[in-house]
Parts: C-alpha cells; structure tokens; sequence
C-alpha cells in the first residue's frame, strides 16, 4: 500500500498515544475481516454474520480484508472475557461435504473429522480477540458456488444458551479497485482526470456494486452524480458514495463507471491524495470502511456503470486503495545555520532550523528532518523537548554521539521553524553543520533549490567575550526585557480596558 500522506498525520498525546499503540499491534497481529451483512445473525447476546466466505480447495489466496471470521458474545454489563468459564461450539456437520473447521489458539478440542470445535473460552468472547476459536474452510472437493451452514453455540457460566448460524459460501466476488499510485504534473487550482473501474477477481457474481471515493489534502470533487451521496461541505464535497443495486458483475469481469472522476487540486498545497473503495453491495463495506451518513444527492449527470475491459494500469484488492496527487507547485525549503561568539568554558542557547520560500504549500506534516551535527568539542546540555502529556516532556529529537536528528514541520510560505540547544563550549570548539534530509518513507515536496539544504554553525572563541558578557551586554538585555515586559503588561491593561467598554 502506498505511503498515507504526511498532512494527515495527527500528534497524539502520551495517554492516546498508548491507546493507540495497543491498538497498531492488535491490527498487525489479528487478519483484517469482513462482516458479510450489515445485519448479523444474532440471538441474545452471541453475534456472527449472516453470510461468510471462503476460498474453494487450491483456489485464490482471500485479501486480508476478507480472512478471518467476526464472531462475538456480550450479555449485560459483561465487558471483560475473565476466565474461561463460558463454553463455545461451532459445528458444521450438517455440511460436512462442503466445510470442515480449524480449530486456533488454546483450550479448543477437535471431533467429528474436523465438523466439530469446542472452546473453552471467556464470560464474553471476540474472535478478533480472543485466541482460541475454529476458522471454517472448504472440504476437499467441493467447488466455487457450494454452500454450507456454520452452526454457533455459547453457553454462558450461568448456563445460558445463545444460538447463531452463519451461511458458508465456498469462494465468492474479489473487487478490485483500478487506480495509479500517483498523479504528478497538475497545475495548481486545475482539475485532472482518473478513470473509475472495479474489476471481480473472485468466483463468484458480485451482487450489486458499492463505490466510495473520498479527497483529502484540500482536493476537491467538482462533479456531483445524480446517483451518489456527497458529504464533507457544500462547496467543496469531499467524499461521495454510489451504489449501484442492479449491477451484476460476473467473475473476470470489469466494470467502468463514466464520464469518469474530475478532482481539482489547491491552489497552494503541493500534495493530496484520493480513496477508493469497492464492495459487493449485498455483502457490505469492509471492516474499518466507514460509509458517511446523511448527506446530499449530487443535481449533476447520473454516474453509469458499463461492463467492458477497463485498460491497462494498477489494480488494489485493499480495503482503501490510495492515489497520491502532486501538484506541479515547489516548496524551496533552506536549512538556518548558526554563527556562535562564546567564551572557552562558556554557555550558548544556538538556534538551527529550516525555513520554506515557497511559493507551494508542502503540508503541515512536512517531509524533511532536521541532523544538527554539534560543534566539535561542544557539549549538549539541553535539547529540544516536547510535551506528550500535561507537563509530561520527552525529548523532540533522536540522536547518537553527537548528531541530532529532529522532525521539522514548516510547511507555510515564508514561515520558519528553529530549535534551540543549550551548548557548552570547550576550549578547542570547532564547527558544526545542519543538513534537511527526506524523512524516511516520506516523499518530499519538489524543490527547485537543494544546495541550500545545507548551512554551517560557526563558532568564534573568544576568551574576552566572558567579561563583556557578564557586564554591559547583559545589562542591555535586562533593559531590553524590562521594556518588553511594560509593553506586554501595558497592551494587557488596554485589554482589558477595552473588553470593560
């Protein structure tokens, strides 16, 4: 999958941030799954869905979209798994032909050739969760189009029963989304074009076809079909949701939707990106795919749905297929250097950072960090430091031995971002330099000008400089920041002046 812009990203505090780690891990180690219906076969606590596919005997390998059955129990305020004291059965032995089961995980036993898997499992229970469970496959000679029911039994530690059945259906429609990784070239402000195409690369006919295609990074649907739902402004939509319940797409097949998508790019932001998602209408969305609610029907053309080839070009079976859209609109970023006057022994707060001329807008998230090598002989004695939680601090950037490497985020034209370091300088200091480097898996903005993406810090001993430091130089400072702290104190009493009026 390609990279997700770097705009999008969003700093977390230490306690989300925590949340969300756990969260990361959980998704890397569990397989992406798909509810087959937005109406899961439900009774009285125990959930699974209505509908689940599997892969026929030597058949396609499933997306990790599609891998891993949904099944669930919660009665009450019962809200923690606890000990195993409830009891799991999955049974399929009334299509024993068609299925078998594979039990996973821990206190599961196997009967019946394979029809049968019991747990020991919790008071609640989350397949997607919990390691122990059975996962259903195709018996060996059965074909694409087969089907079989999964019989689901809980029994609660307080002997309640709940009961749920899912239908089984041996292979099933793979969509895939057509799209290009990345666009380039597009003036700022003008509109480019993508064709819009799903193909079905599974065994069976997709009943009804879903499509949700949604711009970010400031991009913009002009276009507003008569057949799809817009939400995300009034101005400037920013995704739209069509569906297309007649649509019988058989397996190979593809489908093109025209006239096709026209999206306009920002006048300023060099980069955004696009969505694309396809599902079987009857099976639903994806997991983590959040249809938008609400919103309004488009008042242009009805988008059309027309079996034929769809061309050449990328094809993505993921849940989300990214198109990244880099506007012909140059960021020059400028590395800031540092000239330093110090006392051998002596202390100096040293300011390096970068600054953008523009004229693009690279995007908050920026794509270079900052590698402050510190002057030979210096000592560090504070580093940059930011806040992850309330007066919670850690330091900003990572370093070893004596180069710091340091996220920049200066993003709009003409702004500029430094850091200050806290240096101690011994009696033989010598020079220091800052270079931007791309950020890995980042794409930087384009840059007319690298050279200067380089600037040195110089550093001049001189030894009178400790005496005039600690007399006149200082003493003009101290005037200058009692003047500053009148004109703050004073622009406050006119505040308030004026907020009393």
């Amino acid at each position: 999958m390609p990279v997700q812009p770097t705009d999008r990203r969003v700093l977390l505090s230490g306690r989300r941030r925590a949340v969300a780690s756990v969260l990361v891990v959980l998704a890397a180690l569990l397989p992406a799954a798909v509810t087959a219906s937005a109406e899961p076969a439900s009774d009285a606590g125990l959930t699974a869905p209505k509908t689940y596919h599997v892969k026929p005997p030597d058949g396609r390998k499933r997306p990790e979209r599609d891998k891993r059955i949904h099944i669930q129990y919660a009665r009450g305020d019962n809200q923690g798994a606890g000990e195993k004291t409830g009891r799991l059965t999955m049974d399929v032995s009334g299509a024993r032909e068609t299925l078998r089961l594979k039990k996973f995980g821990n206190g599961c036993t196997t009967s019946g050739g394979g029809a049968t898997v019991v747990c020991k499992v919790g008071s609640s229970y989350n397949s997607w969760g919990d390691w122990a469970g059975a996962l259903p496959y195709a018996a060996p000679g059965s074909k694409a189009g087969d089907r079989g029911e999964l019989r689901l039994r809980y029994q609660a530690p307080d002997g309640h029963v709940s009961t749920a059945t899912t239908t089984v259906v041996v292979g099933g429609p793979i969509l895939e989304v057509r799209r290009p990784e990345t666009i380039t070239g597009v003036r700022p402000g003008a509109e480019t074009g993508l064709d819009l195409a799903v193909r079905n690369t599974g065994e069976t006919t997709a009943e009804g076809v879903a499509l949700m295609f949604a711009a970010d990074g400031e991009l913009a649907l002009p276009q507003r079909f008569a057949n799809c739902r817009y939400t995300g402004g009034d101005d400037s939509p920013r995704t739209a949701y069509c569906t297309f319940p007649d649509l019988r797409l058989r397996p190979g097949r593809t489908v093109v939707f025209g006239p096709g998508l026209r999206i306009r790019t920002s006048e300023a932001l060099d980069l955004g990106s696009l969505r694309q998602s396809a599902w079987p209408l009857d099976l639903g969305s994806y997991d983590s795919v959040i249809v938008p609610e609400g919103g309004d029907s488009g008042d242009g053309p009805p988008l059309r749905a027309q079996v034929r080839p769809g061309g050449s070009g990328q094809w993505s079976d993921e849940r989300e297929a990214w198109t990244q859209v880099h506007t012909d609109n140059p960021a020059d970023y400028a590395a800031i250097g540092a000239h330093v006057r110090a006392a051998p022994g002596g202390e100096q707060v040293v300011r390096v950072g970068a600054r953008t001329d523009g004229p693009g807008d690279p995007g908050q998230g920026g794509a270079y960090d900052l590698v402050f090598t510190v002057p030979r002989g210096a000592e560090v004695l504070k580093e940059p430091m930011e806040e992850i939680d309330d007066d919670d601090f850690q330091p900003l950037c990572k370093h070893r031995e004596d180069v710091y490497t340091c996220p920049l985020r200066v993003h709009e034209p003409g702004t500029e971002q430094t850091l200050a370091f806290t240096l101690k300088f011994g009696a033989a200091s010598g020079d220091g330099v800052v270079r931007l480097t791309t950020r890995k898996d980042d794409e930087p903005p384009k840059d007319p000008d690298t050279s200067d993406h380089t600037a040195a810090v110089t550093v001049d001993l001189d030894a009178a400089y400790a005496s005039s430091a600690t007399s006149g130089h200082h003493l003009a400072w101290g005037v200058t920041g009692g003047l500053a702290a009148f004109i703050v104190v004073g622009g406050g009493c006119m505040l308030r002046r004026r907020r009393r009026r």
